[in-house]
């Protein structure tokens, strides 16, 4: 039995799908926010596993996961994990993101302790647990006291700590995706955040226009889409030889800052002039009211201008012969494009906890 945090969360329905296709006989135990109860029901109908499913309302935050009496026979059963539910919001207070991010996984932790049938678990940490560091990151590290960028990423990098301390007793393997876009078969998102405030942000301008830059424009960006996340964790949980492994599922020749502007501009038909400004400049524009017409949040700022590079060598040797790759934006930006402008207005971002 798969047990997994995070459903219906996008990347948590569309992991349970392909982990399902993988292994027709396989079942899962889905800890659900109660509010999120009903639509868990629903989009199980729709994927068609509700005789394969069982949806256990519950909370990461309580030490018990919210299970009650569930708590020890959902532990018995558990043979794989994944821990996706997590507050996934570069503005979120310390003191929140704390008790879901990092307790809430020592909570998920505890279970996993118990759980005498477990072959695996996979904890989705993200790339960002490097916060301000700078240069080549590797998969295998972690530790480092040059800081972050936002609570975010201090919380996610406490909870990875965690989850290292546990690895002697707990079979694991950490998965650390870049910054998450649609589907690059078919552009499907759930999320229109990140680079889709640029992409909003750009069309909101004249056809001709100016745009400031943050900075010389070389630093890379991680985009990854969802379909290549998902399909590695699914293949990588399928083989516990990987267990006590780190991933970087990001794209191992990231785009720079300049190349994703030009790539945005030539979907959308402009003809832009680049304005380099500085990245405290740019926060503060952000936080006026002309970047609120924008819609671009100031914490973003950061990510576009940080020359961080992310090691991609262990999971690339993880997945050789597999076709698994991470497509290039330049690739899939038609389809990302062309689903933000059909589906933008009826989407709600809403997060996996």
């Amino acid at each position: 039995m798969l047990f997994l945090t995070g459903f219906p969360g996008f990347l948590g329905t569309r992991l349970v799908e392909t982990m399902a296709a993988h292994d027709p006989s396989l079942q899962f135990a889905l800890l659900v926010q109660p509010k999120f109860e009903a639509k868990a029901h629903t989009v199980l109908q729709r994927i068609d596993l509700t005789d394969r499913a069982t949806v256990y309302p519950g909370d990461i935050t309580k030490p018990d996961l919210g299970l009650g009496d569930d708590y020890g026979s959902i532990a018995r059963s558990i043979t794989h994990a994944v821990h996706l539910a997590a507050v996934y919001d570069l503005t979120i207070p310390r003191d929140i993101g704390w008790r879901v991010n990092v307790t809430g996984t020592q909570h998920v932790l505890d279970c996993m302790a118990s759980a005498p049938q477990l072959q695996t678990f996979g904890y989705v940490s993200t790339a960002y647990v490097s916060g301000k560091r700078k240069g080549r990151v590797l998969e295998d590290e972690l530790t480092h006291n040059t800081g972050f960028k936002n609570f975010y990423e201090e919380t996610k990098y406490h909870a990875e700590v965690l989850v290292r301390e546990h690895m002697d007793t707990v079979p694991t393997m950490v998965f650390r995706p870049g910054i998450v876009v649609g589907d690059s078969q078919t552009g499907e998102t759930d999320k229109f955040d990140g680079p889709y405030f640029i992409l909003r942000a750009l069309q909101r301008l004249p056809r001709y226009t100016v745009m400031a830059r943050v900075g010389d424009g070389t630093a890379p960006v991680h985009l990854t889409p969802v379909d290549y996340v998902i399909n590695a964790m699914a293949h990588l949980m399928r083989t516990p030889a990987h267990n006590g492994t780190t991933f970087h599922l990001t794209d191992p020749n990231a785009l720079s800052t300049q190349q994703i502007m030009e790539t945005f501009v030539d979907q959308l038909d402009m003809h832009v002039a680049y304005l380099p400004v500085g990245p405290s400049f740019a926060r503060g524009v952000m936080g006026t009211a002309a970047g609120r017409y924008l819609g671009i949040a100031p914490e973003l700022i950061d990510y576009f201008d940080h020359e961080v590079h992310y090691d991609t060598r262990r999971v690339e040797e993880a997945l050789a012969g597999t076709g698994i790759t991470c497509p290039s934006l330049t690739e899939y930006a038609p389809r990302m494009v062309a689903f933000m402008n059909a589906h933008h207005d009826q989407a709600r971002s809403e997060a996996m906890y």
